[in-house]
């Protein structure tokens, strides 16, 4: 475990630039635009940890956040939120992710945070 990241973003742009931030930092990746294929295929793949978009348009980031929190088997994996929202901090502390990156964010914040959560892991 340590170097697998699942990302959950409904903006195209955003989600490939992550996506592509992370293959250059040598993560593989896993890219998802909804909640749907997340919640049934989860445990099948060895993610250290999921970026979750808050407005998803079905289900609600938080409302993954929570179910992946309160799942024995998927409790380990860190849950970093991605959002404009004015609220982040607050919905982070509510849903029990392990941290919050307000969008719009610098790359270096969000390969930073990424890596800062790959190395407690595989430590």
């Amino acid at each position: 475990m340590g170097n697998k990241v699942l990302v959950i973003e409904d903006e195209p742009v955003i989600g490939e630039m992550m996506c592509m931030l992370l293959e250059d930092e040598g993560y593989k990746v896993i890219s998802l635009n909804s909640t749907d294929w997340a919640r049934n295929s989860l445990p099948l793949h060895d993610v250290s940890l999921v970026t979750l978009d808050l407005n998803l348009g079905k289900e609600r980031g938080d409302a993954m956040c929570r179910y992946i929190k309160s799942q024995p088997e998927l409790s380990h994996i860190a849950v970093m939120l991605v959002s404009g929202s004015s609220d982040l901090e607050q919905i982070k502390v509510e849903c029990g992710a392990d941290d919050a990156l307000a969008k719009p964010f610098s790359l270096e914040d969000f390969t930073n945070k990424v890596r800062a959560f790959t190395k407690r892991q595989s430590a």
